[in-house]
C-alpha cells in the first residue's frame, strides 16, 4: 500500500545519488572486511570495474574513512571516522598515553639511530613528550618542546595528529598563518588540506626541509583505543639519509606506531604503576627521555 503525504497524495521515494549510494555500499563492504580488501575483490562485491573501485576506495581514504595499508595494496577502514568519535560513539575524554610508548620511542630509535620524538596534542599546542637521539644527533633547529599551531604546518610530528583530527585541522587552519619557515613550507591552506589527505592516505607524514633548512622528518600517528589520535612517533635526519633511506625508514616508523597503537589497544595501562606520558609544564620541565 503506497504511503499517504500531508496533502493526501500518494508520497514518491525521495531521489538518490548513484554515486554517493555506491560510496556508501564500498563503505559498508570495507567495514566488513576484517582484514582489508583490494581494489578487484571490491569491483567483484560491487559487480564494478576494478577501476571503479579504486576510486571509491581512493576516495574514502581522502575523505578520512579508510586508509591504504603500507607497501600493499590493500585497503582498510579506519579506527574512527573523520568527525573522529569511534564508529558510533560518541565523544569521550582523552586517554593518555600509556607509558609503554617509551618503549616504542626506544625501539624506533634502536632500528634506526636518528633522533626521534613521541609528540601529543595538549592545552593548545603539540608537546614533544619524548625524545631519545645520541651525542651529536641534531635537533630540528626551532622546534621547542612546545609546538604551536603557528607552526603545525610544517613539521611532521604535528601533521600526523591533525591529518586524523577534524577539530584540530580547523583550530590550525584558522591560527596558523601559513608562515614560510623554508622555501619548501606549505602557504596555502588549499595545499594544506591536500597534504593532509596524502597522510590519510598513506599512513604517515612527510616535512622535507619545511621548517628547517637540512632536516628532513617522516611521522605516523599513534591510535588510543577510543579510535582518536592521541599521538605520533617520529623521526628527524639529513635530507641525504632521508633520499637514500626514506622506503626502509618509512617502513619501520609505520610498523612500530601500527605495534604501539595495538599494544595500547589490546593491553590497556591500569593499576600496574606504570608511568604514563604526559606534556611537560609549559614554561619549564626537562623532556621525559634525552639522548
Amino acid at each position: 500500500m503506497p504511503l499517504i503525504s500531508e496533502r493526501g497524495e500518494p508520497s514518491r521515494p525521495g531521489r538518490s545519488l548513484k554515486t554517493a549510494g555506491e560510496a556508501l555500499e564500498a563503505l559498508r563492504i570495507l567495514g566488513a572486511a576484517v582484514q582489508g580488501l583490494t581494489a578487484e575483490e571490491l569491483a567483484l562485491q560491487l559487480q564494478k570495474s576494478t577501476a571503479t573501485a579504486r576510486y571509491l576506495l581512493n576516495t574514502l581514504c581522502q575523505q578520512g574513512f579508510a586508509f591504504r595499508a603500507p607497501h600493499g595494496a590493500r585497503y582498510l577502514l579506519q579506527a574512527s571516522p573523520p568527525w573522529g568519535y569511534p564508529w558510533g560513539g560518541s565523544a569521550v575524554a582523552e586517554e593518555d598515553p600509556p607509558g609503554s610508548l617509551t618503549d616504542a620511542v626506544s625501539e624506533l630509535y634502536c632500528r634506526t639511530r636518528q633522533r626521534t620524538y613521541l609528540a601529543r596534542p595538549a592545552d593548545g599546542a603539540t608537546w614533544i613528550a619524548e625524545e631519545k637521539g645520541h651525542q651529536g644527533l641534531a635537533r630540528v633547529p626551532g622546534m621547542t618542546d612546545r609546538i604551536p599551531h603557528q607552526q603545525a604546518h610544517a613539521l611532521a610530528v604535528t601533521k600526523a595528529i591533525v591529518a586524523l583530527s577534524p577539530e584540530l585541522q580547523e583550530r590550525v587552519r584558522r591560527e596558523c598563518g601559513f608562515t614560510a619557515f623554508t622555501a619548501a613550507t606549505i602557504t596555502r591552506p588549499d595545499r594544506f588540506d591536500q597534504e593532509l589527505a596524502q597522510v590519510r592516505l598513506r599512513g604517515f607524514a612527510l616535512d622535507r626541509e619545511e621548517f628547517a633548512p637540512g632536516f628532513c622528518c617522516i611521522a605516523a600517528p599513534i591510535i588510543a583505543p577510543s579510535g582518536r589520535v592521541a599521538a605520533s612517533l617520529g623521526i628527524s635526519m639529513p635530507p641525504r639519509r632521508f633520499a637514500l633511506h626514506s622506503a626502509e625508514l618509512i617502513h619501520t616508523l609505520v610498523d612500530i606506531a601500527a605495534e604501539a597503537s595495538r599494544q595500547w589497544r589490546d593491553d590497556p595501562p591500569g593499576g600496574n604503576g606504570d608511568g604514563r606520558v604526559r606534556p611537560p609544564v609549559a614554561g619549564g620541565g626537562e623532556r621525559a627521555a634525552t639522548a
